[in-house]
């Protein structure tokens, strides 16, 4: 028994002894120096006057609590002792066992351990905060970064170390012509390279850094691509290579543009060779001495013929250029239509077997530049007298909701599907019955039109003869004397 009395008296925590109510009826030396009173003055108060507000009434409820259980209960609440500050404390209470119903409490300040949790807690938030800000940052840098790899003009392969794809934008399997990642890996990128000679296996092998070469690449349609090729090695912070890049434009476009330029320079060259050599023949001839009239007629008509096939060649380029660069200001005038279609059906030199025939209303009119839409009338007229063996070739004009159409249709063999979308770019020259050309004639068409704010249609079926539809606004009506 005196072993406990000393054990209560000089215990560390803070011992108290209370009825059901919460009057202290004896404390030990800990607890008084917690609640700010000598153990002897403790007694008699109440446990709830060192609590206040919410605390005090917690505390009450805590009282009702422990009355109702065998068991301990352990809580926190912060406590003011008498002429000091306030401490939070930590209270262990439990029902005694003996017949009087008093209350043994624990009191234990916990104020620097509730501040470092509650600092710990504070912090924890703070890196939880981050985290998620870092987490949020980083999945949006991705999302911009995939937005990016994705929309990139060009294909974009990244490989590791040991030659396998991390990252291949869909650009880059349209470009090969595959599906997947690992169809790139099974063929060779094009028939010059063998193992490990490609511009990225190169770069991830020898860390040679390779910037624009030249491929021809033969898809697995067997479509013919031309891709310009960069590849570069990945390295670390030390510098060791760690993967490679690459990056595919495809060229193609570009690269028949510069093929289909390069052969109209050379065909432009052949076309004026002819009627320059035949126009300095006939020259020759007559400078010689043929200065007999039907003789001297003969020369000088083959004269003319090749000259005007020149002017005419050299009016197309002209016309050609103006149209596209927009030096060619159009200076509307009335211009009546029947008598046009007139002019450019008897212009034609159509097959023997082909008949050329117009429709027009005699009072129909257009309010366009002449020299813009004559043009590209006789193109597309001058086009179908060309392929039309026999049969016949039609122009007609009608009046359709304000606007004027006018219609050239032939019987000739058609234009191939896969050709219609192109007939109309500069230097393209189809491939139907081989025929001569510089490939400018429906360019000059699709530009002439589109400089006079008109419409332009064209619809063909192999072996069923082609249509051209013209659509032009301003219509109006010759008015006879």
């Amino acid at each position: 028994m005196q072993r406990y009395e000393e054990f209560f008296e000089h215990a560390p925590v803070g011992y108290l002894i209370t009825d059901q109510f919460g009057e202290v009826a004896r404390a030990n030396q800990a607890a008084a120096t917690l609640l700010g009173l000598p153990a002897k003055q403790l007694v008699g108060e109440r446990l709830g006057t060192f609590a206040t507000g919410p605390d005090e009434r917690g505390l009450r409820e805590r009282l009702d609590d422990v009355s109702r259980t065998s068991g301990q209960l352990v809580w926190e609440t912060w406590l003011t002792p008498r002429g000091g500050r306030p401490f939070r404390a930590e209270l262990h209470v439990s029902r005694s066992r003996s017949e009087t119903p008093d209350l043994h409490w624990t009191l234990v300040d916990v104020t620097e351990q509730a501040a470092t949790a509650q600092e710990l807690q504070k912090l924890t938030t703070e890196l939880e905060q981050r985290v998620r800000d870092r987490t949020q940052a980083l999945a949006e840098e991705r999302a911009r970064l995939a937005a990016v790899v994705e929309n990139m003009p060009v294909g974009l392969i990244i490989v590791g170390a040991d030659g396998n794809a991390q990252l291949v934008n869909d650009r880059a399997l349209e470009i090969l012509g595959v599906r997947t990642p690992a169809e790139i890996f099974d063929r060779k990128w094009a028939s010059r390279y063998g193992d490990d000679e490609s511009p990225l296996m190169r770069a991830l092998r020898t860390n040679e850094v390779v910037a624009n070469e030249r491929i021809e690449l033969v898809t697995p349609d067997r479509s013919t691509k031309f891709i310009n090729a960069a590849a570069a090695p990945v390295r670390d912070a030390n510098g060791q290579t760690i993967g490679a890049l690459a990056l595919l434009h495809d060229v193609t476009t570009q690269e028949r543009q510069e093929r289909a330029e390069r052969e109209f320079v050379t065909n432009a060259a052949h076309q004026l060779q002819s009627p320059l050599s035949a126009i300095v023949s006939a020259i020759d001839v007559l400078q010689a001495g043929a200065k007999d009239e039907p003789e001297r007629d003969v020369f000088l008509g083959h004269i003319e013929r090749e000259t005007d096939r020149l002017s005419r060649l050299a009016q197309a380029l002209l016309v050609l250029a103006r149209a596209q660069t927009g030096v060619e200001a159009p200076r509307d005038e009335v211009v009546a239509l029947a008598p046009l279609l007139e002019e450019v059906a008897a212009s034609v030199r159509p097959a023997p077997a082909v008949e050329v025939e117009t429709s027009c209303p005699e009072e129909l009119a257009l309010i366009t530049n002449r020299q813009l839409f004559e043009q590209a009338l006789l193109n597309v007229a001058d086009n179908a007298a060309k392929y039309t063996r026999a049969g016949r070739i039609s122009l007609s004009a009608r009046l359709v909701d304000g606007a004027i159409e006018i219609v050239v249709a032939d019987t000739g063999p058609g234009i191939p599907a896969d050709e219609q979308s192109q007939v109309f770019d500069r230097f393209y020259r189809g491939s139907a019955n081989g025929e001569p050309g510089f490939g400018l004639g429906f360019a000059i068409v699709g530009s002439a039109v589109e400089a006079i704010d008109g419409e332009l249609e064209l619809s063909s079926s192999e072996g069923s003869g082609t249509t051209v539809r013209f659509r032009l606004p301003r219509a109006a009506s010759m008015i006879s004397a």
